[in-house]
């Protein structure tokens, strides 16, 4: 039961991209609508791969802290900006809902696409945020929308991470560039499911580093140069083990 403090606060809606941000963030963002907004989340809907757990993650994540919030899923097959288009779908739908009642949407993302359509949503009037999980990886591109960065559970810190260089603007960081490889591997993790057999299937490996800014050629470099990633198998039941 929602106390009167909750129901008397701000509604909030989220929108979950579960293949660009890991369930753990779940926890600490309805503690952060609730201890800082005096908010009250009326609904939350999650895209993602439907060959993964991700969506469940979330959902059993934002259920043990809100056990009556209304969870819309929105499973996708496993291709580029599948999850993306699925959120921009429902949140397109939901806008003039949204716009009337005065609900506060708070987008889960770093793409710049869903970052682009809360943008969008904000400039037609609506309130809007942005939120993802802290991490040693670029902070998504420049955005007019407060952005609420998410704690990553046991993040190294500060003073046990050797000081990033500046990246290139041209391609993504490589983990030597960011100087912490461990933090880009629980990144990586947090973006993918793995098999059965052990390891992670290379194509969902690729789809997650595309997530985070690699193109093709940034993703063959980082899966060949980063120091903890080994190879299992061959053409379709090639996996990375990290």
């Amino acid at each position: 039961m929602q106390s009167s403090d909750e129901a008397s606060g701000v509604a909030v809606a989220l929108y979950i991209d579960a293949d660009n941000q890991p369930a753990h963030c779940a926890k600490p963002l309805v503690a952060l609508c609730r201890a800082d907004f005096s908010a009250r989340i009326i609904a939350a809907t999650v895209a993602g791969n439907n060959l993964g757990q991700k969506i469940d993650g979330w959902r059993e994540g934002l259920l043990a802290e809100q056990p009556d919030l209304a969870i819309q899923a929105l499973p996708v097959p496993p291709r580029k900006d599948g999850a993306d288009i699925a959120l921009l779908m429902a949140l397109g739908a939901d806008l003039e809902d949204h716009l009337r009642d005065q609900v506060l949407v708070i987008m889960v993302s770093r793409d710049d696409l869903l970052i682009g359509a809360a943008e969008h949503a904000k400039a037609r009037g609506c309130k809007t945020l942005i939120a993802y999980a802290d991490s040693d990886l670029q902070t998504a591109r420049h955005s007019q929308l407060t952005t609420l960065l998410l704690p990553v559970p046991n993040k190294p810190t500060a003073a046990a991470t050797p000081a990033p260089k500046v990246p290139s603007t041209s391609a993504p960081p490589s983990p030597q560039a960011q100087g912490d490889v461990q933090a880009l591997l629980h990144e990586l993790r947090s973006l993918c499911q793995p098999q059965p057999g052990g390891g992670y299937p290379a194509g969902i490996v690729g789809h997650a580093l595309a997530k985070l800014g690699y193109d093709k050629a940034a993703r063959a470099r980082f899966l060949t140069t980063t120091p903890g990633i080994r190879k299992q198998g061959s053409g379709a039941s090639l996996a990375y083990l990290f």
